[in-house]
Formats: structure tokens, C-alpha cells, sequence
């Protein structure tokens, strides 16, 4: 079991999804850490263990740039930390510079492959797009990006529906990239902005066949488990097919700091709020290997579905 941590960068979006805590119109209270400060929530987590972290920022072109995300990546690099990024769709060349600077990964999940429904979910804002971002992981491997996540946000659409379509999107992937790592995530809508109800609700018993049917479908894909499901869920998913989780999380910028105090603003609610070390006692109790930074070696190939 791999674990990792999110480090949120900025709460500022220009977009206007429906369904998010960081969407343009709440007037909520919005931070975005300099590099000094990344650095300084990097340093946390790695005195908690962490040596993988996902840099996760909304997306406002004036203050998250490539420039401001080449050098946090070297700056987390120095610490010697893997960090991947869950931002905006890039550009090829913005990619190939987050990657020349030590970004292992990109996590860029398309929400739902249901084009109207994309639509109604995105309104205004670069998010709008949907080809841009059906694009971006292709961008992100051309580019050097060794490891692309996957994710469907559960309660947008049909989800099995979605889920079809995610793996006709990963079997694309692998056909172009057949050396690089895929990972997939299934993120869950528990918790939403005022006004947003979720239109189609996913159940925990359908929620744990969801990830088995990625697992046969995906034997050797990894699977990804966020904080936003509950310890006894999260345990027993652990179980049966996820392969990396996060633990500790905080999404807040800034919100490492003395044990998590900076309340408001995040982008959802976390809900298993065990410490790192619980989560690995409890992983090590239940016969698992623990990893704590993604292997350096060239990725293995994916297998292609059958």
C-alpha cells in the first residue's frame, strides 16, 4: 500500500463547477501560498513520513503558473519528496517543464464523460472544456509524465455509464503509452455546495463493486482511495483491491500547520481523520506492505482489458 498526501497550493478558481467547495462565486476565504510556504507544509508531511505528495491547486492562470508550479516541484524534489500534480489542463510544454522539474505524475480526472451533462455541471470558466481537459492526460504523457490518474466524480452521472467510458478512455491511453502507469480513483460527492443536490447518488455497496470492477478490469492498474470515505470503508476497500491512499489529509492551503487549525475554506470535507501513523499501524496489523514514495524504476506495462 502506497501512501501519500495532498498538499493544496490555492483555493483560488476561476471556475464555476457546481459541485465544488473552491467554485468562483462562494465567498469563502481563499489562500494561496507562496513557494516559501509550500515548502513549509512539504516539510510536515515529510517529518510525518510522506515521501510521495500530490500538489493540488484550483485554477486561477494569474497566480498558479508554470512557473510558480516548476519551482514548488524543485523545491519538494530537494526535500526529497515525489510529487505529482492534480492542476488545470496544461499545455505539452508546461507539462514537459513540470516534468523536466521532478513531477513523477498527473492526476486529472475528467468528472463525468457525459458530454451534456459536463455542460451543465462546468458553466463558465477554462473547466468548460471538456476536450481540453479529455485531452490532458495525452498532453501530460507526451510531454514525460510517467504515471496518468484517471477519476470519475461519483453522483455527477450514471456511474456505470461513466465508468464504462473511463475505461474505453484508459484503454486509449495504454494503447499510446503502453509503459506508462495508470491509476484510477473514484472520488464520491458527500458533502456539497448550498443549493447542489446530487443527482446521482452512489450507495457504499455499489461504490466497493465500482473499484472491483476497475481491479478486473485494471488488474494491474493502481487504485487510488482519498480521506472524503469513512475509516471503516476505507478500511475495507484496503482489503479487497485499492493499492495507494492518502492519510492525514488536509484540504486547506495551508492547513498542515499546527495540527490542521486553519478552519474554512476547503474544497471538501475529509472524513477518515486518522493520523499517518494510525492508518499504517492499522496497514501493518493487517499484513500490508507499507510504501511511502512511488518506485523509480521504469513503469511496468499495463495489461489491456479483456
Amino acid at each position: 500500500m502506497l501512501l501519500y498526501a495532498p498538499l493544496y497550493l490555492s483555493s483560488h478558481c476561476v471556475n464555476h463547477c457546481v459541485y465544488c467547495g473552491f467554485r468562483a462565486p462562494h465567498s469563502i476565504r481563499r489562500k494561496h501560498l507562496s513557494v516559501d510556504e509550500a515548502v513549509h507544509q512539504a516539510e510536515i508531511l515529510h517529518r510525518r513520513g510522506f515521501r510521495h505528495i500530490l500538489l493540488v491547486a484550483g485554477d486561477f492562470p494569474r497566480l498558479t503558473t508554470t512557473d510558480y508550479y516548476v519551482d514548488v516541484i524543485r523545491a519538494v524534489v530537494a526535500l526529497g519528496m515525489s510529487p505529482a500534480v492534480e492542476i488545470a489542463p496544461q499545455t505539452t510544454t508546461s507539462y514537459a517543464a513540470l516534468a523536466a522539474a521532478g513531477a513523477c505524475g498527473v492526476t486529472l480526472y475528467q468528472e463525468t464523460y457525459d458530454e451534456e451533462l459536463y455542460a451543465l455541471y462546468h458553466p463558465r470558466g477554462s473547466k468548460a472544456s471538456y476536450d481540453w481537459r479529455l485531452e490532458g492526460l495525452e498532453r501530460a504523457a507526451e510531454a514525460g509524465m510517467g504515471r496518468l490518474g484517471l477519476g470519475i466524480l461519483l453522483g455527477l452521472a450514471d456511474p456505470h455509464k461513466d465508468l464504462a467510458a473511463m475505461l474505453r478512455h484508459a484503454d486509449y491511453l495504454h494503447a499510446r503509452f503502453p509503459n506508462h502507469t495508470l491509476a484510477f480513483s473514484l472520488p464520491r460527492i458527500h458533502q456539497a455546495p448550498k443549493n447542489f443536490e446530487t443527482p446521482y447518488p452512489v450507495d457504499d455497496e455499489t461504490f466497493i463493486r465500482l473499484y472491483c470492477a476497475l481491479r478486473v478490469a485494471m488488474p494491474r492498474a493502481e487504485l487510488v482511495l482519498s480521506t472524503r470515505e469513512p475509516v471503516w470503508l476505507r478500511n475495507r476497500l484496503a482489503e479487497i483491491c485499492i493499492t495507494q491512499m492518502s492519510a492525514g489529509s488536509s484540504t486547506i492551503p495551508g492547513g498542515y500547520e499546527n495540527g490542521d487549525d486553519e478552519s474554512g475554506g476547503e474544497q471538501f470535507p475529509v472524513c477518515d481523520h486518522r493520523a499517518p501513523d494510525e492508518v499504517a499501524a492499522w496497514l501493518q496489523t493487517a499484513g500490508f506492505d507499507i510504501a511511502w514514495d512511488v518506485p523509480h524504476q521504469k513503469p511496468r506495462e499495463q495489461e489491456h482489458r479483456s
